[in-house]
């Protein structure tokens, strides 16, 4: 029998611990970083790439890439970088898994694979993975202040979708200037950034215990094809995924 998967979410990051599932060549705004956990797996930079076996991975955000599983349990960490994400580097072998530092990551997917991680230690432990796989992207490199505030008040108003003439407006520049600062910082435009929020609302929406089309709804979709083709082109796999997993789930940050 399968050991059940387990889901950690926090605003900005995820962390799955469980079986493997085969994914079809996807890009998203999170960065990634992938850990097979009894054998290795496999991975392509897209359709056409060759496949390459690993143990450890690291996708920087918008890179396409493509999960051959083979069975194998697999961990995953999913982390909104929105300002620094030009720190991160696709990785498809990674080292991260071998550092010291990394034993207490070890201890805690364990735990989670037995049912025994609590979301405070699954916190803790997806900090120190970050630690351990992404020191660069931690640091601080010159963020736009602007640009922080902008993402500060999406972040306190959940339920509302804003224009780039609102958050423009909340920071004092043009519309224009904002937009391309915007893009210039995150990486994405304002609209593809929101998705990704809405993504993350409707997984939080299921964690609340609602079903899949509510969810949809909650997490501001048209109805529930509309985020499953949505969730597919962004993960790789459909939300109905998700009930196959325990989750836990936490509101804000903090």
């Amino acid at each position: 029998m399968a050991e059940p998967a387990s889901l950690f979410l926090w605003h900005g990051r995820a962390l799955i611990v469980g079986p493997g599932i085969d994914s079809t060549p996807h890009a998203h705004f999170a960065a990634q970083i992938t850990l097979g956990l009894d054998r290795p797996f496999r991975v392509r930079l897209g359709a056409d790439a060759p496949w390459v076996e690993t143990q450890a991975a690291v996708f920087a955000p918008n890179q396409q890439h493509q999960l051959d599983c083979g069975g194998s349990m697999l961990a995953h960490l999913f982390v909104e970088l929105p300002q620094r994400q030009h720190a991160v580097a696709t990785e498809v072998n990674a080292a991260y898994n071998t550092l010291p530092d990394f034993q207490p990551v070890n201890a805690a997917i364990e735990a989670a694979r037995n049912g025994m991680l609590d979301l405070d230690t699954a916190e803790n432990a997806a900090q120190q993975w970050l630690c351990c796989a992404l020191p660069s992207a931690l640091s601080h490199y010159g963020s736009d202040a602007r640009i922080s505030r902008a993402l500060e008040w999406i972040a306190a108003n959940p339920g509302v979708t804003p224009s780039g003439e609102l958050l423009a407006a909340q920071v004092h520049l043009s519309e224009s200037r904002f937009t391309h600062l915007f893009r210039q910082q995150t990486g994405l435009s304002l609209s593809r950034y929101l998705l990704w929020l809405r993504l993350f609302e409707g997984v939080a929406a299921v964690a609340r215990g609602d079903n899949m089309t509510a969810a949809a709804h909650r997490a501001g979709f048209s109805d529930l094809a509309h985020m499953s083709r949505t969730f597919r082109s962004t993960f790789g796999v459909v939300p109905s995924e998700l009930h196959k997993m325990t989750i836990a789930f936490k509101q804000k940050a903090g």
